[in-house]
């Protein structure tokens, strides 16, 4: 199932999962709002699972750069990676908030086009039987 709170998170749009992947369906050579729905979706999750894996690396890097500025005589203190923690990984943290941004932009444009053809209902019109 796609991460349909992104929607929700990004657009302010909740979409059911079910719905979308009911209106996506499959074996269909010809794509749809709702197929590209699922895939802006899909990327997003991925570029942002990407993001949070990388943040301990920098961020371990960056607390044993203040333990060495904050050390005293005496204290210990932890080697720093000479290749420079934000030198080495910020520019593929720089490109992944980059795609990130772009997918953001992606999903909304795909969003406004998928609330025009399923409109929510409206919750003060009365019920029919």
């Amino acid at each position: 199932m796609p991460e349909t709170h992104l929607a929700l998170k990004y657009c302010g749009v909740r979409i059911d999962a079910r719905t979308l992947a009911d209106a996506a369906g499959t074996g269909t050579d010809r794509p749809t709002v709702a197929s590209e729905l699922r895939a802006v979706l899909y990327a997003l999750t991925t570029t942002e699972a990407l993001i949070a894996a990388l943040l301990p690396t920098i961020e371990k890097g960056l607390r044993d750069v203040e333990q060495v500025l904050a050390a005293v005589a005496d204290d210990p203190v932890p080697p720093i990676d000479t290749t420079g923690v934000v030198q080495a990984r910020g520019p593929r943290l720089d490109a992944l908030i980059g795609r990130r941004a772009a997918q953001i932009e992606h999903l909304r444009s795909v969003t406004r086009l998928w609330t025009a053809q399923h409109p929510e209902p409206d919750p003060t019109a009365p019920a029919h039987d």
